[in-house]
């Protein structure tokens, strides 16, 4: 398996002083491969670099889908799926409360 060119570490090292190896991910503000004989068994990061990777990873997921929907509207003859198939008629069987206060 062919891994980044970031600082590693293994198994025995990080059981011996997990904080360290916490401490260096930190400190490069990179990932740590650990690996367990010769295999990446997992990669260890600080708090502040994961939680910048799911940030990260949300906001291109919202571009990306934001992309797609407009994509979708500017196509001239786009395949329309009616109501019916996407909820089953389940809207048609829902009782409404016309003075239920939310119109």
């Amino acid at each position: 398996m062919k891994t980044l060119n970031v600082p590693t570490t293994n198994m025995t090292t990080l059981k011996k002083s997990p904080t360290k190896a916490f401490e260096e991910a930190r400190k490069r503000k990179t990932g740590l491969y650990v690996f367990n004989r010769d295999t990446p068994a997992g990669v260890v990061l600080s708090v502040e670099d994961y939680e910048q990777l799911v940030n990260d990873n949300n906001a291109l997921q919202d571009k990306l889908y934001g992309l797609e929907i407009k994509s979708r509207l500017d196509e001239k003859n786009p395949d329309l799926i009616d109501e019916d198939k996407v909820d089953g008629n389940t809207l048609k069987k829902i009782d409404f409360d016309d003075n239920d206060g939310w119109e």
